[in-house]
């Protein structure tokens, strides 16, 4: 049986998909292979994505109602509540990570990017999708202004994250960046430096 929170995640992020959140889920996964962790899946929007060559999916939330939702979107998907900041996986354990719209709701982002830095194998991506701060400083301090509201409606989601600059301090290398949607939200693959 559904929750309310899965069903009201679902009733903003199905229709966000219809407006070009679907497709930017699909770049997002594009050309991907071997084992992948998925970090955030919420509902699992994302998972039925994922490229055949993809040989394996493990896919984590903190929340157990999103992920019982999840469990409908792609049989044979490996679920596990976990977290994020304290990933219970060993060192070297994914040839990619993906997150969607993640990072603005995790209180320590720097602490998770070093997390998925140290779960990558050699060689491995990072992929992620995120809303960002403005660069644009009248749309900043308007995000700046909404974000407390807002991150208590939206699970705590904080408008104003310089997410790129995250990774960057993270110990990651940007190989690839797409800003879209007048430079609110990025497109990043990125690599341990």
């Amino acid at each position: 049986m559904c929750n309310a929170r899965a069903l009201i995640y679902d009733a903003v992020m199905v229709p966000a998909g219809w407006f070009g959140l679907d497709r930017a889920r699909q770049r997002l996964v594009d050309g991907l292979s071997g084992s992948v962790l998925e970090v955030g899946t919420g509902t699992g929007l994302q998972l039925p994505t994922y490229p055949p060559g993809v040989s394996s999916v493990v896919a984590i939330d903190i929340d157990p109602e999103l992920l019982t939702r999840a469990r409908l979107r792609r049989p044979g998907v490996s679920l596990l509540q976990a977290d994020v900041q304290q990933l219970p996986f060993p060192d070297g354990s994914f040839d990619a990570v993906v997150a969607c719209l993640v990072f603005c709701t995790v209180a320590d982002p720097a602490r998770g990017l070093s997390e998925i830095r140290r779960v990558l194998r050699p060689g491995g991506q990072l992929r992620l999708l995120e809303h960002v701060r403005s660069p644009h400083p009248t749309v900043a301090r308007l995000q700046d202004r909404l974000t407390p509201a807002w991150s208590h409606l939206a699970m705590g989601c904080q408008l104003n994250r310089d997410t790129v600059s995250l990774v960057q301090s993270s110990g990651f290398r940007i190989t690839h960046r797409a800003q879209r949607l007048r430079q609110l939200v990025e497109e990043l693959v990125a690599v341990p430096a």
